[in-house]
């Protein structure tokens, strides 16, 4: 009897033995050991059929419990991370797997890693790898991306904007899903695992000049507020300020975001213009008579819930709301006015209200096989009041006043829906999207106008990415139709969208070959058929008989990097078929300044970047020469202009101190028949930067005296030459303060993919 009971011990023990069974360790990343939080841990047994799952804690811990003795294979998966995969033979007792270390995805594309850089190259973009350095020295996703130093990227430290260095648009992405400013900077630094640089995006990023995307780690709960602000010391009327919180629960999380940049500054304006009349010349020279104000609120709010469904699906709503209010704009003059013997004072004020109210939904589907279904639906409201006062006086004659008063309301729609699945030894994406407008603008002051249009513009394409050995391609094909409709008149217009992308790598260097076919239709102003005075001398018309134009794009480049040094320099050559460009024209005594599909407009910009980082991480140089040319050929000009410029910087980091300095020259853009002359700027900053907050002050300009921005038409018939000039910006003092305080743990989620917006009103306004 005792040896049976002792028997019967043994076998219980043994089963409590095989039940209990533990499985733990620790996931981290790869490149740094930094701890992935919210990754799935999966074991499943022989069959494939799954036994149990966790995901990771706030250091990357899992611990899988009562695991019975068996053979098993354990999965470890994170958002933009190759999956990890470990077979277990034999498991019989407690097993610590130590660090589990997971590589930033890979994908069928070809990579070109460069040894001892935080650089991987991709046929279609640049993983970079942010440092812990730069990490703890940035604030906000703004400021990481300025110590990154990206070639061909350009960083407003004090606007927070971002920009490709030929000063177009960048469309900004955390984890593929298309966001504002203002979220790019509430992103924590010490989440972003890496930042994906794509400088020759395809149509599936809808024409966008580049893209940024921040992929972050995910929050599993709890949630986090933010806050980012910025306002002159001297003087007072300059403010940037961010306001942001996040809370998730469950399958669920909710986010607020409010938005505020305000300015109150002194602004002066010189003009100079001349108007060749059949019988006589005039010309017209300002100087300032007393200092313009510019000054505006731009308000932008943003409530947003989440529904996450595991892997499956995603649901977004989010309503936005953005306000601008401008009651003295960049336009404004108060000038002394010198024509001959004759002097007027001039007095021109334009005061503009806008609201755009915007509804979207957005819907994410996970199918079989790496397939993915993606949906978006936008619905806006665009209502703007605009108003301008005019008047040229002469002494002791009656003055020459124009007044106008426009009211506009716009209602639109977008549809988007992508689909993309793996094909072959590649990738397929094809997609659908649709924009529908009605807009009602109606034209007050010295006339009445009433304009109405309805606008429809419909796309589809299809892009394939593969590789054929060391050579990798990316081929695509689009089709637009757009649509437009004003009283009796009417158009419609069908062209292609054909891309090609090819990337080869010989060694150190990366080359890249993008070129592209594309059009675009004439804005909703450009089409009014509404007459707008400018002043005693002209007027402003729209043309409801544009055409939209067709697109070509080529842009060549090559990469090299070690080390210490990242070098790339690039070549892109545009050329625009029958653009919508100005014409200035002659009509009852007065000059009509116009729109008009003219013949051609060519476009090469150049440029090499060099990053040096003589002290590794520490320190960075970054120079970046530039050279633009432009050949506007309209019905009744020819126009060229050639612009050479800089830019450079420099960073420093030590502890938890940053040093910056930046300088810009001006960069300049010939379109039509206008020259618009961007400023020149210079900055420098120091920093210094907690875990949970940071403290900058910057200084802009504090070299110069000079700050001025201009604008020169090259008309035969009315040329013209605009400075705008504050002694405001000379020098600027500026202190900026953040913080970042989160609770609770991590989240695993879904990105959203696509993103749309319309904030086109379709005013036409007469100001100069």
């Amino acid at each position: 009897m005792k040896a049976m009971m002792m028997f019967i011990c043994m076998l219980l023990v043994q089963g409590m033995a095989m039940a209990n069974n533990r499985i733990n360790g620790r996931v981290v990343d790869d490149n740094d050991a930094s701890p992935l939080i919210g990754a799935t841990v999966v074991l499943s047994d022989e069959a494939g059929k799954q036994v149990m799952g966790v995901t990771t804690d706030t250091n990357g811990c899992f611990e899988l419990k009562e695991v019975m003795t068996g053979d098993y294979t354990l999965q470890c998966s994170y958002i933009g991370y190759d999956t990890f995969t470990l077979v277990l033979k034999q498991l019989e007792r407690n097993t610590d797997l130590g660090e589990i270390r997971m590589k930033p995805a890979s994908e069928v594309l070809d990579e070109v890693v460069i040894e001892g850089e935080k650089v991987i190259q991709k046929i279609d973009r640049q993983l970079v790898m942010p440092t812990s350095a730069q990490k703890k020295a940035a604030t906000n996703g703004v400021s990481l991306l300025q110590h990154l130093q990206i070639p061909g990227l350009s960083v407003n430290a004090i606007e927070k904007s971002i920009t490709t260095n030929y000063g177009e648009s960048v469309q900004l992405r955390i984890n593929g899903v298309e966001v504002t400013q203002a979220e790019v900077i509430a992103i924590r630094p010490e989440d972003v695992i890496r930042v994906e640089y794509h400088e020759q995006p395809g149509l599936r990023y809808g024409g966008a000049a580049a893209v940024i995307d921040y992929i972050v780690r995910r929050r599993e709960s709890g949630g986090n507020v933010s806050a980012d602000l910025t306002n002159t010391i001297s003087p007072l009327g300059f403010g940037n300020y961010y306001l942001s919180g996040k809370y998730h629960r469950g399958k669920s999380s909710f986010s607020a975001l409010m938005q505020w940049s305000r300015r109150d500054l002194e602004w002066n304006r010189e003009n100079e213009e001349t108007f060749y009349y059949p019988d006589k010349v005039i010309t017209n020279r300002e100087t300032v008579a007393a200092p313009n104000r510019i000054k505006y609120d731009y308000l932008n709010t943003s409530l947003n819930y989440n529904y996450t469904n595991g892997d499956k699906s995603m649901l977004n709503i989010a309503f936005r709301t953005d306000i601008k209010d401008i009651p003295y704009g960049f336009t404004d003059r108060n000038t002394i006015l010198y024509q001959e013997d004759k002097k007027y004072e001039v007095k021109d004020r334009e005061q503009s209200e806008t609201h755009i109210p915007s509804l979207d939904v957005y819907y994410q589907l996970n199918l079989k096989n790496d397939q993915h279904l993606y949906f978006d639906v936008v619905g806006t409201y665009l209502g703007s009041d605009n108003q301008r006062t005019y008047s040229m006086t002469e002494q002791g004659q009656t003055p020459v006043e124009i007044f106008s008063k426009t009211k506009g309301d716009k209602y639109s729609i977008i549809g988007e829906a992508i689909y993309e699945r793996p094909l072959w030894n590649g990738k397929l994406t094809t997609g659908m999207k649709h924009n529908q407008a009605t807009m009602d603008n109606v034209y007050d002051g010295d006339a009445l106008t009433k304009v109405s249009m309805n606008t429809a513009e419909t796309s589809f394409f299809a892009e394939y990415q593969s590789k054929v050995g060391k050579l990798n391609y990316t081929l695509g094909m689009g089709a637009m139709r757009t649509f437009y409709k004003q009283g009796k008149a009417r158009q419609e217009k069908y062209f292609s969208r054909p891309t090609l992308s090819m990337s080869y790598s010989l060694g150190k260097v990366f080359l890249r070959y993008n070129a592209s076919l594309s059009g675009y239709a004439p804005s909703l102003s450009d089409l009014s058929d509404v007459t707008q005075p400018m002043d005693a001398y002209q007027v402003r018309r729209g043309n409801p008989s544009l055409k939209s134009v067709t697109y070509f794009s080529h842009r060549l480049s090559a990469s090299y990097q070690n080390k210490w040094m990242n070098m790339d320099v690039s070549a892109r050559y545009s050329y625009d078929d029958k653009p919508i460009m100005e014409e200035t024209v002659y009509e009852n005594r007065m000059f009509v300044r116009t729109y008009d599909n003219q013949k051609e407009f060519h476009r090469l910009n150049t440029q090499a970047n060099l990053l040096l980082q003589p002290f590794g991480q520490y320190v960075s140089i970054k120079l970046n020469p530039f050279f633009n040319r432009f050949i506007s050929r309209g019905n009744s000009y020819t126009h060229t202009h050639s612009n050479w410029g800089f830019r450079g910087s420099i960073i420093g980091m030590y502890k938890s101190w940053t040093v910056m300095m930046d300088m810009f020259t001006s960069n300049h853009e010939l379109w039509g028949e206008t020259i618009n002359k961007g400023e020149s700027i210079h900055s420098v900053a120091l920093g210094y930067n907690k875990e949970k907050w940071a403290i900058q002050a910057m200084v802009m300009n504090p070299f110069t005296k000079d700050y001025h921005q201009g604008v020169e038409n090259v008309s035969h018939l009315a040329p013209n030459k605009q400075i705008g000039f504050s002694r405001d910006f000379c020098p600027m003092f500026m202190l900026n303060a953040s913080f970042n305080l989160s609770f609770g743990k991590q989240k695993q989620a879904v990105g959203k993919r696509i993103h749309n917006d319309d904030s086109d009103t379709g005013i036409l306004s007469g100001s100069k």
